[in-house]
């Protein structure tokens, strides 16, 4: 019968062969998250999600909330007959005021009855046995500047083969400058102290994989992202995109390629008060020759809350624009926590062409509520239709806070 170190060689081979060209280590060369998976595994210079923890730990500084994330990989049933291989994920993220920002990945991959062929001898034969992965990333990530941060990875993997079971520790670090609200890059050194994994006799080293990346938003709706990797494993750079339009409140659509596959999904957002809610979907299909899968989809959740933030409501949310309407007004209640005092604040009104139509602000901290009358800077009342708010509060370490969405409906004047 086949050994047990050259079937965990295997057994791990395979995953690799899902993955870019057959790499070790494909565990962490897949993609969590539907997001950066139709985003064409550009993420690295992006980062601006709970997905960063895999992709880039030096962004996890920048998340200002408390994240949660889970999700699952489809993959067609080709490596086993009588099972598909099962990989879920999930990740939480844990900002503080202080001591920088924590989070953890975890990974789990399943692939029952997996099916090795060839003896000691050989002579063909069928053996079955139970594979499994998991994994957890341990991420750690401090702002150095209010547009500079650094952070890492500490990745403890277990496997099974058979009955026969191994361990490895590696690391990956990473860096994110963001100068502005419309550039960032991205540098991070997967396995930059790589596992060591070992069955029996035999033994796998996770190559180190260097990966630059981009992220521009040329317009607030619409976000453009490139990577390019270098690894030991493979001669060339290897390329990656992707794009995000955002046309309307709720609603995402994405598209990206690389060497190995073109990916196309999109997601649905919702927010209840302060709690933000997204559901990712994403289809791939491998162009290349280098992987035994063609088809792959991923789905994935992820939920903002708490944390620091800033968000505003409006009671009522429907007002008259008729002049002398008692009911022409309307509260404006402001809702923010920034990491530090605040500084100053914003809030704009605007149409839903983008239109500003009305302007508050002030130093310090923002008041409780604002009372809005309908009318724009000159005094002139508004047109019937929606109107959506911008806040932003600037603390004390120069960190900006922005929340954007709907706000209230102008109703069209009534004629008697």
């Amino acid at each position: 019968m086949i050994a047990l170190g050259t079937a965990g060689i295997i057994a791990t081979s395979l995953l690799g062969a899902m993955a870019d060209g057959g790499m070790p280590g494909g565990l962490y060369d897949y993609c969590v998250g539907a997001r950066p998976f139709a985003l064409g595994k550009a993420f690295t210079g992006l980062a601006d999600d709970i997905e960063t923890i895999y992709f880039n730990p030096g962004g996890l500084a920048f998340l200002q909330r408390k994240n949660v994330m889970a999700g699952t990989y489809w993959m067609p049933n080709i490596i086993t007959e009588t099972g598909g291989v099962d990989y879920n994920f999930a990740a939480l993220s844990f900002p503080t005021a202080t001591y920088g920002s924590f989070g953890i990945t975890v990974i789990q991959v399943d692939a029952p009855d997996l099916i090795l062929y060839g003896d000691t001898a050989g002579n063909e034969q069928v053996v079955w046995t139970g594979f499994a992965q998991r994994a957890g990333l341990f991420a750690y990530s401090k702002s150095l500047t209010r547009s500079l941060a650094i952070g890492g990875n500490l990745k403890v993997q277990y496997e099974r083969v058979f009955y026969f079971t191994t361990a490895a520790v590696g690391m990956d670090l990473g860096m994110l400058f963001k100068p502005n609200d419309d550039w960032s890059i991205g540098v991070a050194a997967i396995n930059f102290l790589p596992m060591t994994v070992k069955h029996k006799s035999e033994t796998e080293r996770y190559p180190q994989v260097w990966r630059l990346g981009l992220g521009w938003r040329p317009l607030e709706w619409f976000t453009i992202t490139v990577d390019a990797s270098h690894s030991s494993h493979y001669q060339n750079f290897h390329f990656y995109g992707g794009a995000e339009a955002r046309p309307l409140s709720f609603l995402y659509i994405r598209g990206g390629a690389n060497q190995e596959d073109i990916s196309g999904g999109g997601g649905f957002e919702v927010t209840i008060r302060d709690v933000v809610g997204r559901v990712d979907y994403t289809y791939s299909y491998n162009h290349s020759s280098h992987t035994i899968y063609e088809e792959t989809q991923q789905l994935s959740g992820t939920i903002q809350f708490s944390g620091y933030r800033v968000w505003a409501n409006a009671d009522p949310r429907l007002i008259s624009a008729t002049e002398g309407d008692i009911n022409n007004y309307s509260y404006i209640y402001l809702h923010s926590f920034p990491r530090q005092m605040a500084d100053e604040w914003t809030v704009l009104i605007k149409k839903q062409t983008g239109e500003v139509v009305r302007v508050f602000r002030g130093e310090g901290d923002p008041p409780v509520r604002i009372e809005w009358d309908g009318r724009d800077d000159s005094g002139r009342l508004v047109p019937p239709g929606n109107y959506n708010y911008y806040f932003e509060v600037i603390d004390m370490g120069g960190e900006r806070f922005v929340r954007s969405g709907y706000l209230l409906t102008v109703k069209k004047a009534e004629v008697w």
